[in-house]
């Protein structure tokens, strides 16, 4: 039976919801609040601005930013599962799962959870343009919005993500090794 055991194929690890957690927060976020603020924009809306602040090009219909905004979330949020559960089924990791010197899970979630960076992004041009329809004015531009969250993300994912490197390197060192014996 023990022989049984040790040829069977492992399974492979199992998807947890905080891989894609972020991602698909920021996706429900920005879904409550386009419903929330749906009714009050105009029918259509800019969403494509200057460096001056003012529109660039066409407005938009309100349901067609809005299903853009939400459809590419939702896009990146089933990207970021089929990722994490594609990766997670990856033979050198059900067959060394207690060998690395890193928690397989914790490259995982790192991995499910950068989409949330470009959401963040995309939800802000949600809100900018609910904000112009409004006010005729903005939060904040949109490229210091994106040059705030991308480095905010280089930074957490370099503190998140560098000792999964380190430790990767060092787990697959010894696999290496244990194979050359």
């Amino acid at each position: 039976m023990e022989n049984r055991q040790q040829n069977a194929t492992p399974e492979p690890l199992k998807f947890r919801l905080k891989f894609i957690g972020l991602p698909l927060a920021v996706l429900l976020l920005t879904a409550a609040m386009a419903a929330f603020f749906y009714a009050g924009l105009p029918d259509e809306v800019f969403y494509r601005f200057d460096t001056a602040g003012e529109p660039s090009g066409d407005a938009i219909a309100k349901s067609s930013l809005v299903m853009l905004m939400i459809g590419i979330q939702a896009v990146l949020v089933i990207v970021a599962w089929l990722a994490t559960r594609s990766v997670g089924s990856v033979q050198l990791f059900r067959d060394n799962v207690g060998n690395f010197w890193f928690s397989p899970t914790r490259l995982l979630t790192l991995m499910g959870n950068m989409p949330a960076i470009i959401q963040l992004i995309l939800a802000y041009v949600l809100v900018d343009a609910v904000y112009y329809a409004g006010n005729a004015g903005h939060l904040m531009p949109l490229w210091l919005f994106a040059l705030v969250v991308l480095v905010a993300g280089g930074v957490l994912i370099l503190i998140y993500g560098l000792p999964i490197v380190i430790q990767a390197y060092k787990g697959f060192s010894t696999i290496v090794e244990k194979k050359k014996e």
